[in-house]
């Protein structure tokens, strides 16, 4: 019976992908599934906008591995699994096993393009982490409630940039994906969405879907031990799941 509903799931999925319109070589690369297979055959590794260590004391006050108090007694805590954490377009970002190796162990990953999921296995090797070739728009291969945050860079860039200059389309892509975020999410989960490309959309977005709290509106921030947004290159949202 799983056997079937993974592959009704999968045909789902392929039927859903062909179904998608991508835009044209000159219009958008960035939205182009034969793009990015391409550039993860050619380059090893890439890290968009920022790497685990950058932005790991902006993830952790949201999402601690536990969920303790500061002021509480930590031992009490120690036997609890982390969080489940969803990474979407994991492709070549090596930097992200530094975030399983920080103690991020109930990780699942994904690209929608295979290539990157090869990379992505390369990367992580033995470590015991869920990959899988999807997309942000359909991700029918979770399940309802799945996870307790979910940390993108880029992947929702580059969901807008599959609309091209189609800018309706675009943002009909990108509400897709936050609702399939949503969706996966448990309640009282965190989205951070580190983004350059498409800022304002993202946070668009979210804002409509009536699906999150905002945490973090994309101004600088301080954490409490004084690291501070504007020394990422980017836009740091953070969404809490309603």
């Amino acid at each position: 019976t799983s056997t079937s509903t993974s592959t009704t799931a999968a045909s789902s999925r392929i039927s859903f992908l062909s179904s998608l319109k991508e835009p044209d070589e000159n219009e958008s690369s960035f939205g182009r599934q034969t793009y990015w297979n391409e550039c993860y055959e050619k380059e090893d590794e890439f890290s968009w906008y920022a790497e685990w260590n950058d932005i790991q004391p902006f993830f952790t006050e949201l999402v601690p591995l536990n969920n303790a108090a500061a002021d509480q007694d930590q031992d009490q805590y120690q036997d609890q699994p982390p969080p489940r954490i969803l990474l979407p377009g994991i492709g070549n970002d090596r930097s992200m096993v530094d975030m399983y190796d920080y103690g991020y162990t109930r990780m699942s990953a994904f690209d929608y393009a295979e290539e990157g999921v090869e990379c992505a296995k390369k990367f992580f090797a033995d470590r015991d982490c869920d990959l899988r070739v999807s997309d942000c728009r359909n991700l029918s291969s979770y399940e309802n409630d799945s996870f307790d945050a979910i940390l993108e860079k880029g992947t929702l860039d580059a969901v807008y940039l599959s609309g091209a200059h189609d800018k309706e389309l675009a943002m009909e892509y990108l509400d897709m994906a936050v609702r399939e975020m949503a969706r996966v999410l448990s309640t009282g989960g965190i989205v951070m969405s580190v983004t350059a490309a498409c800022a304002d959309a993202v946070q668009e977005s979210f804002g409509k879907s009536g699906k999150f709290s905002v945490l973090r509106d994309g101004g600088f921030y301080s954490t409490e031990d004084g690291f501070t947004s504007n020394n990422i290159d980017a836009t740091i949202f953070a969404w809490e799941r309603i």
